[in-house]
């Protein structure tokens, strides 16, 4: 166990007690004078409850749903552009009466530091891990009550307005856009529609829809060819065999149908052979007979001469019972072949429609295929757009999830800040703490021999006695004086040149942040462009406001047990 001399390091505490005074002094009083000097701040604060939609989803939805941790995120980036936050500075008036003007970007910079976003949190009458409702935090800072409660109803109202604003623009944009589309399909379908008429219309000897009937069709224009071809047989064979008759008897194979008088003369010329058997030639009977027979052999050649038909070289040619009978024959032959040439010509266009159709039918399939699906589309857009309709006059009517002011802004009565108590009581312990660091780090940098054993280990000396140092009445006196003028200066003359200062010259802490930034000790600096710092990265209010603590969670500058949304501190 080490030895240790309490009586002498109380000597040494004694003989250095100036110096442990003097600091402690020093930096104590500099605590006070700052705790004493710091302008206050006053806080103000609001609760924003977000309620939930006021329809059931079943019956109307609103076609903005937003997660309220995102859109405030959101909200947050879109107040802390650099116009924002300039509105936001002239409607307060909080820089109107500063002497010596501050500048747009200084004003910016101040303004951000007094804003904070609390951010989300359950509601403290849920049970843990219940959701609960989610309330939105919001506070400001100002120097004087007034400005604060200003300040805070400001933003406040900026909050209510950009949120409205967001779910209003977003379900306009929603109608229009589905709007817009169900234009766009529209004039879809009907180009779509034109393409299959003209499709039918080019082809309507060749879709798939008449296959069965042109299939029939073909297999009857089929069977009256076979018929027509057979019948075209047999007057073939009919006339060859009438040719044949002809050939050999020098008449038809059937008499054709004798004229009135054709019969009379066949009767009269028979008579007349009959008669000469018995009468002799020169017989008055056999003379009338022949007379008679010449007048109508006369009458028959004229009517043989009408029938008669031209010939080969023009002239006119008698017709013979022949002709007569083959006349028909021919006729009907030459019909036939004409019938069978339009048959022919149908199953040709038959054949070649039903080959076509196959292929018409995947043209068509595609088309109608392409239509269905347009047709579908357009039938989903109209659905989302009525309820796009439905959900505009939701955020219209404020009937969705909105966000409600629970707890308004209200005017401080004790500043927040500064904690002087706090800050006073760290300087004393601060001073403290120093002067004893001072004192002991001065004994330890002191090597010389003080002490009788000193001289005994370091030397081998044996001392018979010591003699301490007794100082002269001067030398006293002049110690005193120097230690008295020490502690005036630190009690009287520091404290006086620093109220001075804060007084006549510049804020204390105004004058302490301006000399960080000239020697670049200060944070980043937020001379914002719209939406973000210098360096183009965006800004969420204060230092250390969360953007989306987890539901349950206490967010930062919160006090626990505190009620949702209240500031530490804030009484």
């Amino acid at each position: 166990m080490v030895n240790l001399d309490l009586k002498f390091y109380w000597a040494v505490f004694l003989r250095r007690l100036p110096y442990f005074l003097v600091i402690a002094a020093f930096v104590s009083a500099l605590g006070l004078t700052v705790a004493m000097l710091l302008p206050p701040t006053y806080t103000s604060s609001a609760n924003i409850l977000v309620e939930p939609q006021q329809f059931s989803e079943q019956v109307a939805q609103t076609t903005a749903p937003v997660n309220p941790y995102e859109q405030a995120q959101i909200i947050e980036q879109r107040l802390m552009t650099r116009a924002n936050l300039s509105t936001l500075a002239q409607r307060i008036g909080l820089y109107k009466d500063v002497d010596p003007p501050m500048t747009e970007g200084a004003q910016i910079r101040d303004i951000v530091d007094r804003i904070t976003f609390i951010g989300f949190t359950p509601d403290v009458t849920r049970g843990p891990g219940e959701p609960g409702a989610t309330i939105l935090g919001v506070s400001f800072d100002a120097p004087t009550p007034e400005f604060a409660n200003k300040g805070a109803n400001e933003l406040v109202n900026l909050v209510l307005e950009e949120n409205q604003k967001i779910r209003a623009g977003r379900a306009s944009d929603t109608l229009t856009f589905f709007q817009a589309e169900v234009d766009r399909l529209a004039g879809e379908l009907e180009k779509q529609s034109d393409k299959i008429a003209k499709f039918k219309t080019d082809n309507f000897e060749a879709l798939p829809d008449s296959l069965e009937e042109r299939r029939q069709r073909q297999i009857l224009e089929q069977e009256r060819l076979i018929a027509l071809e057979r019948e075209e047989s047999d007057l073939k064979n009919q006339r060859a065999t009438v040719i044949w008759v002809f050939q050999r008897t020098g008449r038809s194979a059937t008499a054709a149908a004798l004229s009135p008088e054709e019969t009379q003369l066949d009767a009269l010329q028979n008579q007349l052979v009959q008669q000469r058997t018995i009468y002799a030639a020169d017989s008055p009977r056999i003379r009338m007979l022949e007379g008679q027979i010449a007048a109508l052999q006369k009458l028959v050649d004229q009517q043989q001469a009408a029938r008669a038909v031209p010939g080969a070289d023009g002239a006119a040619k008698p017709t013979s019972e022949l002709d007569l009978e083959l006349a028909p024959i021919d006729a009907r032959l030459k019909f036939i072949q004409e019938d069978k040439a339009s048959i022919q010509k149908t199953l040709d266009e038959l054949n070649a429609s039903l080959q076509a159709t196959p292929a018409n039918e995947q043209k068509l399939a595609a088309l109608e295929r392409e239509l269905t699906n347009i047709q579908n589309q357009y039938n989903t857009a109209v659905q989302n757009a009525g309820q796009a309709t439905v959900g505009e006059r939701i955020e219209v009517m404020s009937k969705g999830e909105r966000f409600s002011l629970i707890q308004p802004p209200a005017t401080p009565s004790l500043p927040s800040s500064p904690n002087r108590l706090l800050i006073s009581a760290a300087g004393v312990i601060g001073g403290l703490g120093a002067g004893l660091t001072f004192v002991i780090l001065m004994e330890m940098l002191n090597r010389s021999i003080r002490r009788p054993v000193e001289l005994t280990s370091k030397l081998g000396i044996q001392p018979f006695a010591t003699v301490p140092y007794i100082r002269t009445p001067g030398e006293v006196r002049r110690k005193r004086m120097l230690f008295g003028g020490v502690l005036a200066f630190i009690l009287v003359v520091l404290p006086l040149t620093l109220w001075l200062i804060n007084s006549y010259y510049m804020p204390i802490d105004t004058l302490t942040a301006e000399t960080l930034e000239k020697v670049g000790v200060a944070p980043g600096e937020l001379d914002l462009p719209d939406g973000g710092t210098e360096d183009g990265t965006a800004v969420e209010g204060t230092a250390g406001s969360p953007a989306a603590p987890t539901p349950g969670a206490t967010t930062p500058g919160t006090a626990p047990g505190a009620p949702s949304g209240a500031p530490a501190g804030t009484p």
